[in-house]
């Protein structure tokens, strides 16, 4: 998505782009590399995250020995430890750091001549310099004005339209797309990467018109669209925004499926509202059912604000999606067993256990070195022999392969208590899209249903 939209701002200041995601279109390497020669492209970047930093780094050699072109990374990993990463490759020229949108369309106009001078003027880049060296300048301030941005769905419908029905994510309708209509997020959770790194704590949001012109877009362009997900850090941060964009959907009378992340503190009279709108579910963060570690953690959430909140958004219609972490600071394996009987009765519609994913640029990973609860500083340890995600973290009592075992293990229990499976059942006997989803979404998790995930090579 983040590449997306940097994709639309190169466009939009007169440049051609190519824009490839090699999973969804089943490319390997050779074919991606084979792709970018062909298209002749003078300059490429690439995305990157933390599990797949290694690999990505390889491909960015790759890219640099067959092509002769300069090649940048931009990503969370990489705007929390740019000067790290290019010291890991030395083939690779720059790393973007923050929001990349216009730092990429600088240092484009830099390459080409055009306005931008030196290099030295480009804000939110680290560069190599001719002796070898590596230097940078921070990123600027945060775009402030979103609503300029090129919509990211018009980059999707010309770019991604191929492969836009590969797109799936168990909890929602597919085919699905992905927008945004803030970004950042004022809340202060140690763990969660994005706005410690690339969005910051401030939600700038764009114009509820323009966000509701995009959807309006959407569904004209995008045929058997079964969702459109705000993937801003915390859609409902602001709530008089939400009220906003859902009173204009509604006087529009557009009909349109949508999702977004929330916080479970939205009243009721809003999730009305949103289902009225067309809201159909939001993605919770629960993450545990222990007050300390919910402290820890800095969630600022408590038992006795979550559980009316589920109640009142089952009774609005909008189902749940929760989040559920383990393995934070204060974790024991009673708390972990807490946490599972937390999940069974919030008994949102789906629900997701993971083992936490200390990201470098967070207050949790800086908290994992000084407790020495960080197993490995090797990257490549973020992933298992199969390419999951594996948490390289342990907590007294709990190493980081017990963390991922009790994730198995909760998930099992959560989804096939025979009162959870009644229920999924007649949501599919009586609404053909769950019925769709649901079938979709079982075949994917039955291959993971038993599986023993973490371990590596």
């Amino acid at each position: 998505m983040f590449l997306s939209y940097a994709a639309g701002v190169a466009e939009a200041d007169g440049n051609e782009v190519l824009l490839l995601d090699a999973p969804a279109m089943d490319l390997d390497k050779e074919e991606t590399l084979k792709k970018i020669k062909e298209y002749g492209a003078d300059f490429i970047v690439c995305e990157t995250s933390t599990p797949s930093i290694i690999n990505d780094l390889q491909f960015v050699k790759a890219v640099k020995e067959n092509l002769k072109k300069p090649v940048a990374l931009m990503g969370t990993h990489v705007s929390a430890e740019p000067l790290e990463t290019m010291k890991l490759e030395n083939s690779l020229d720059f790393c973007i750091i923050g929001e990349a949108d216009y730092t990429i369309r600088n240092l484009i106009r830099y390459l080409r001549g055009d306005g931008v001078k030196k290099i030295s003027e480009i804000a939110g880049l680290a560069w190599r310099c001719e002796d070898g060296t590596v230097d940078f300048q921070p990123e600027a301030q945060k775009i402030q004005n979103l609503t300029e941005l090129p919509w990211v769905s018009k980059v999707y419908r010309k770019h991604l339209y191929s492969c836009y029905k590969k797109y799936f994510y168990g909890a929602n309708l597919n085919p699905l797309v992905v927008i945004l209509a803030g970004r950042g997020c004022p809340y202060r959770c140690t763990y969660c990467v994005l706005p410690q790194t690339m969005n910051g704590h401030a939600y700038r949001k764009r114009e509820p018109k323009d966000v509701v012109d995009e959807l309006e877009y959407i569904k004209e362009n995008f045929n058997d669209l079964g969702e459109v997900f705000f993937e801003d850090d915390t859609f409902t941060a602001d709530k008089e925004n939400v009220k906003a964009i859902c009173t204009e959907i509604l006087n529009r009378k557009l009909k349109i499926v949508w999702s977004c992340n929330a916080r479970a503190d939205v009243p009721a009279d809003l999730l009305l509202l949103m289902k009225q709108a067309g809201c159909r579910e939001m993605c919770v963060g629960f993450e545990s059912a222990n007050a300390n570690v919910l402290n820890s953690v800095r969630k600022g959430l408590k038992q006795s604000e979550a559980m009316p909140f589920m109640q009142n958004a089952k009774k609005a219609g909008i189902f749940v999606h929760g989040c559920f972490m383990v393995g934070n600071e204060g974790d024991t394996k009673e708390t972990l067993e807490d946490t599972l009987k937390y999940a069974k009765k919030l008994s949102p519609n789906t629900a997701q256990f993971y083992p936490i994913m200390a990201y470098p640029g967070t207050t949790a990973y800086k908290e994992a070195l000084q407790s020495g609860a960080l197993t490995s500083n090797d990257y490549g340890q973020w992933l298992d022999k199969d390419g999951y995600h594996r948490t390289t973290i342990s907590r007294p009592g709990l190493s980081s392969q017990d963390l991922v075992d009790f994730c198995d293990r909760a998930r099992r229990e959560f989804y096939l208590r025979p009162k959870y499976l009644i229920k999924q059942i007649k949501l599919a006997f009586f609404y053909k899209e769950e019925r769709q989803r649901l079938t979709r979404g079982f075949r994917t998790f039955y291959k993971h249903l038993f599986r023993k995930h973490g371990k590596v090579n």
